[in-house]
């Protein structure tokens, strides 16, 4: 019995140390390692998104936080994040949020149109017209409401 525990131990303590490796790489999320489903993680989302919505901002940025932290790879994490951010009024915090959305959805109409956003508050009017650019170009039947908002701060900006 003690000998098949420490066999077992071993052999947890081999995969942990694969998996480890693998997370350093990049290879693997905290998600695949920790077994973690995609329903799992957006009910926390949501928790999180309902907390920010009763401006509970502190809050919703420890759980989006983490949610980054075991699923780097979903933009919308990083954009609740980024939008919890402008909400503390952290503007450059709330860019870098968006920016890694856009890395990891690089056609995400909103995250354009939210550091725009921020972009024009802080009179950084270039970096507007760029997000603003590709917000455009991107932008499919679905964003009706992010292309208007799009064109009302570019008219805003060209006045």
């Amino acid at each position: 019995m003690a000998e098949d525990r420490q066999l077992e131990g071993q052999q947890v303590k081999s995969r942990l140390q694969r998996l480890v490796g693998q997370w350093a790489k990049g290879q693997v999320t905290l998600k695949e390692m920790l077994g973690l489903t995609d329903d799992e993680l957006w009910a926390i989302a949501q928790q999180g998104y309902y907390l920010f919505l009763q401006g509970k901002s502190e809050s919703a940025r420890v759980l989006f936080e983490g949610l980054v932290a075991v699923n780097p790879r979903n933009a919308y994490y990083y954009r609740a994040l980024g939008a919890i951010y402008w909400r503390l009024e952290e503007p450059q915090k709330a860019i870098k949020q968006f920016t890694y959305a856009i890395r990891v959805s690089p056609k995400d109409v909103s995250s354009y149109v939210n550091r725009a956003e921020i972009h024009v508050s802080l009179k950084q009017f270039t970096e507007a017209r760029q997000d603003l650019a590709a917000a455009m170009k991107y932008a499919v039947a679905d964003d009706g409401a992010l292309v208007r908002k799009a064109r009302a701060i570019l008219r805003m900006i060209s006045a």
